[in-house]
């Protein structure tokens, strides 16, 4: 099979490789379209220890059964689907106490790092267990299901959140998964949703996408707290987890509001504790997803949520010249979709 391989920091190759075999929980899916992950970007210049080369990368992918192992019950070839990016095994206590994103023995698929390594979706075929599958319905095309990964993220966090219509939330950072989180509180009910960015086009996506106002800190806080009487928003995502951004989610959020960290750019920051303590501060950190997959399928099924500003699609042999463009941070290309 075809695949686009990591050879190097960096450093990408198209070409062919062995086709993998499922296990016998496993299914082999024939890959119909891959979405590259900001996570991607970041470990393909091999920083982090997660991307140890050679690996075929890509977590967020759709596609249609091509074989299903022996113990495999209940999918069949040709079935449309798309996967949890947690490879999680189902039985640890984890697992069984509906915290399968945490689970004690996970694998997170397109990782390589130095306690595992799990070939991704950037290629024309993929292993993945048959308990992590979700059938497509029929109104989501591949490249809209490929895009689940990223918005069951954004979902988890704002369930996680607590978040109802009626309040006022804010979303600090304008990437895929500030937009992603954006979406999931609009397709919430929640009409007051603010959202602090950096980047013009992103900015006027958000706003597209159903932001109250959408802009820099400096600007937005202003139009936050006339909006809200002086308070804040009751409920802030930091989609970002640095330094800066925490410090904005301080600024943004109500005494006795909560503050919801999905990002995690940073290693560490400095915690304000105090200021935490006096204001009666709810922190939440959110990590991937559980069980949201369903909620999302249906969202974009019933077209509650527009995901069409992120389907920009390239053939899975442009690859490496589309992680440059990305990297590049290049006006215009919210997120890359590659088709095998």
């Amino acid at each position: 099979m075809k695949a686009l391989v990591l050879t190097g920091p960096g450093q990408f190759v198209y070409i062919d490789v062995p086709t993998p075999q499922p296990e016998a929980d496993e299914v082999l899916l024939q890959v119909k379209a891959c979405a590259i992950c900001g996570s991607d970007i970041h470990g393909s210049d091999g920083t982090n220890g997660r991307r140890i080369p050679p690996l075929i990368m890509g977590h967020e992918a759709s596609g249609v059964i091509a074989q299903v192992g022996g113990a495999v019950r209940g999918w069949k070839v040709g079935d449309r689907v798309t996967f949890d990016s947690t490879q999680f095994c189902g039985t640890c206590w984890y697992c069984q106490n509906d915290l399968s994103n945490l689970c004690a023995h996970r694998r997170i698929v397109g990782v390589a790092c130095q306690e595992y390594r799990k070939e991704g979706a950037m290629a024309e075929y993929v292993t993945v267990r048959a308990h992590t599958l979700y059938r497509l319905p029929e109104q989501v095309t591949f490249p809209q299901a490929c895009l689940i990964e990223p918005f069951s993220v954004g979902m988890h966090a704002v369930r996680l959140s607590g978040l109802e219509p009626g309040q006022t939330a804010a979303v600090v950072g304008d990437g895929t998964i500030g937009l992603m989180t954006l979406l999931a509180a609009v397709g919430r009910g929640v009409e007051q949703v603010y959202v602090l960015g950096h980047h013009p086009l992103r900015q006027q996506t958000a706003q597209a996408l159903g932001a109250r106002a959408a802009d820099g800190e400096e600007a937005l806080l202003p139009r936050l707290r006339s909006a809200t009487q002086g308070k804040g928003a009751d409920v802030v995502f930091d989609t970002v987890g640095s330094q800066g951004s925490f410090a904005a989610c301080m600024r943004a959020v109500r005494l006795g509001g909560t503050i919801v960290v999905v990002g995690n750019r940073s290693p560490e920051i400095s915690f304000p504790l105090q200021a935490c303590v006096v204001g009666q501060i709810k922190v939440q950190f959110s990590y991937s997803s559980q069980g949201e997959y369903p909620l999302c399928l249906e969202a974009i099924a019933q077209g509650r949520v527009d995901v069409s500003p992120f389907l920009s699609c390239f053939p899975l042999s442009q690859g490496a010249e589309i992680f440059q463009r990305l990297i590049a941070r290049e006006e215009g290309l919210l997120k890359a979709i590659l088709l095998p």
